[in-house]
Formats: C-alpha cells, structure tokens, sequence
C-alpha cells in the first residue's frame, strides 16, 4: 500500500489533475459574485412574521410564502420561499428553496431562476456537502455550485446555512450549452420499493414521475424513453449489450460518476443503502442519452476505511445496481472504474508547490472552509447539534482526508492483482 500511495503523491506532484475547470462547468457569469467561495456570505429575506412562524410549524408541507430577498445591496422583491428536503427537514432551522419567479413570471436574480438555502441538520461539519461537489467538479462532473452564507430572516441572525446553484434550466443552459432535453429528478420515496435499475416492464408509469420525477417538459415526460434504457440494461445478449448501451449512456462516464461517489464513501446515491437515490438524470434533446448530475451529498465522509466496493459484491444479487454490477463484468470498464479512483486519490493529495507540507488539496480544503465557517457555526443559534460535536465533525473529515487515499490505493492494488488488470502507464518521464 506505501509503495502505491508514494507513486501516486509522485505522480500528484509531477502532474496536477486539477485543471482550469472548463467555462461550461462554471454556470452562468453574472452568478459568479454570488458563488464566490472565498467568503461568507449573507443573505436576508423580509417576510411576513406569521407566515415564517407558520412555515416553520408546517415545515414538512410545501407550501410558499412571499418574502423579499437581499444579497449585498440586491433586492428582489416578492419571491417565494419554501420548506425543502427529505430527511433534513426541520422545523427549528428550515432548508428552504428560494424561487425567484414564483409570484412574478420569469423574474430571475443574476441570471437565477432559483436558489436553495441548505440547512445542514444532518451534518454537523456544515462542509460534507461542498467538500463533495468541488471534488466532482475537479473530476469534471458537472454539479452545482455552493458557498456558505449567514442567513438572516426579519434582520435577525437565523444559522450557519449553504447556498446551492439549483439543479434547473439555467444550470443546463449554462453547462451544456442547450436547456431543452429531458431533466428528471430522481426521487425516492421513503415509502416505496428501492430501485435498482431492475425491469419493471414497458409501461412508461412505472418509471415516470415515480421515481424519475420529471423537472421539464412535464406535460411530455417521455417516460417510454427511460423504460427502454431498463430495457436495455437488464437485455440478456452479452454479444449487443454494449452497443445497446451506447445509445443511452456513455457507461465510462457513468462509471467514473460512481466511482466518486465511492470515494467519497456515500451511503445514500446510486450505490445506496435504500437502493439510488439523490441524482439527477438529464436526456440531451433529439436523443436518448442520458447522463448523471449529483444532487445531495450530506452523507459523505462516513469514514476513511469504508470499501469502494460497498453494494457492489457485499448484497444479495436482488440488491445489487444493474447497470454498475453489469458494467464492471468488463474489463476495459473495470480497467476505467480503477483508474477514475486513483484520480480521486491524485486530486485529493494534489500538492500545493507553495505549501508541500499540508496534505493535499482535501486537507487543504477542509481547512480553508473551516477558517471562512468557523466563527459562524459556533454562533449559529438554532443548529440541532453542539459546538464540540461541529469540531468533531470536521476532526474526522480531517482524518478522511489522511487516511481515504491510502485505503482506497489498497483496495485498487488487491483488485487489480486478482483480476490481472494492469495499472494505467505512467507519463514517459516517469517509466
């Protein structure tokens, strides 16, 4: 395992995976401000005093009140603010959804239909899920931008929350340059079947809205069109499995979308304890491709020693993720899957030539964030966790950040000795 990890961090050092991520990912230019993560911000939204009280008793209702919403010196006026989220709902300190045009049609804020403000009620550390997006970003998965900000409510300080770049048309206007295909959001029930990715048949209602819940073209889901992609996935023939494939999904894509996720250790996404969950899917418009967007990541960073295997070889054949266990019977994808996970390793562990010394950028992260965060956690007055379990929290990310890569490089090591699978080739410098 040392020898591993010392050629990774030689090859972090000799070539820098993270590069100047591409425009497209970036999102809309007039956002920029609002997402600059070298702050905090703070955010301020006026409302009614009985409708933010009646919000917070009925918060796991979805109803909207009207508020004003100031960022610096920007107001928008009458937009719609909400109780948002599943597990994390709260009614001490809410997770809200902020829709700028909700009472005024096709009102935007720089270029934003709508914001989310994350209340953070299941992680202590307030950082698991940025820590997580920038990662997929670095990998060069498009995902949303986030930044954390001091909410205020009525001038009154209301918690630590984070903002998070809405996963909607602007975004896909600006990341694949076109916002007229299919996006769907996958939503789990709490009270349904897991799925994972098994034939439910032909009929376009057993996939659509439950559990792709479709975000555009609403009144046109096109649901038959996501049946014949299960269709595809569970088709027997191994000799056109492949080629079946390639017209819905680019499954090296795919693959290295997963392989983060297990990196990352999350218990709750495609590889799911509860089967997938928190994902977008989005069908590029006049085809039948699709492709992955993360969405929710506060399940991360369990801990460093979890198998990047978890769900893939330790369930029942019936709990097992058609598609990634079908995808790794390959070699060349296994070969690909691998290769993605040293590349979480390599940019995790990327160095800074000013600073040799600190770990890595997902040391380095972790403490840039705790610094910007740090006095307004502790002062955050409606937090349901203690000031000793935050610095817990972001003690064991600290750990993760130490001890993931060389666990991680293990486990690579021992599947490809068993597999005979051989390492990617080093740059000719390096042979």
């Amino acid at each position: 395992m040392t020898r591993v990890l010392l050629l990774l961090v030689s090859l972090v050092a000799a070539t820098p995976v993270a590069a100047q991520e591409p425009r497209s990912l970036l999102g809309p230019a007039s956002a920029d401000a609002l997402f600059d993560d070298s702050v905090v911000h703070d955010i301020t939204l006026t409302i009614n005093k009985d409708d933010w009280q009646t919000l917070k008793a009925r918060y796991l209702e979805d109803t909207y009140y009207p508020a004003d919403f100031r960022w610096r010196n920007n107001v928008v006026r009458n937009v719609g603010i909400k109780s948002r989220g599943s597990g994390s709902r709260s009614g001490t300190k809410p997770g809200l959804k902020v829709d700028f045009s909700k009472y005024t049609s096709d009102q935007t804020f720089m270029g934003l239909k709508s914001i989310v403000l994350r209340n953070n009620t299941q992680d202590p550390s307030n950082l698991r899920e940025r820590l997580s997006m920038l990662l997929y970003r670095r990998m060069g998965i498009p995902a949303p931008r986030e930044v954390h900000a001091r909410l205020f409510i009525n001038g009154e300080f209301a918690g630590l929350y984070t903002i998070v770049e809405s996963l909607d048309k602007p975004f896909l206007r600006n990341t694949f340059g076109d916002d007229s295909g299919w996006l769907y959001k996958y939503d789990y029930p709490a009270d349904a079947a897991p799925f994972y990715f098994e034939d439910r048949g032909l009929d376009p209602g057993a996939y659509v809205p439950t559990p792709f819940s479709p975000e555009t073209h609403s009144s046109d889901p096109r649901g038959d069109i996501i049946a014949s992609w299960v269709q595809a996935i569970n088709d027997p023939r191994e000799a056109v499995w492949r080629t079946l494939m390639a017209g819905f999904i680019d499954l090296g894509a795919f693959l290295r979308f997963v392989a983060i996720e297990a990196y990352l250790g999350d218990d709750d996404g495609v590889l799911g304890n509860w089967g997938m969950n928190n994902f977008y899917t989005y069908r590029f418009p006049g085809t039948s491709t699709f492709t992955l967007l993360p969405w929710d990541k506060s399940d991360t960073f369990p801990g460093p020693y979890g198998s990047v295997w978890h769900n893939i070889v330790d369930v029942p054949t019936q709990q097992q993720n058609r598609l990634v266990n079908r995808a790794l019977n390959y070699r060349d994808l296994r070969a690909s899957w691998l290769a993605s996970l040293e590349d979480c390793i390599t940019s995790s562990l990327e160095l800074d030539p000013a600073q040799p010394e600190d770990g890595g950028w997902l040391a380095r992260e972790i403490e840039r964030e705790y610094a910007q965060i740090h006095a307004a956690a502790l002062a955050d007055p409606v937090k349901p966790f203690t000031n000793e379990a935050f610095e817990d929290s972001v003690n064991a990310l600290r750990v993760f950040a130490q001890e993931r890569p060389g666990f991680v490089a293990a486990e690579i090591a021992a599947d490809r000795a068993r597999t005979g699978l051989r390492p990617k080739p080093l740059p000719d410098a390096d042979r």
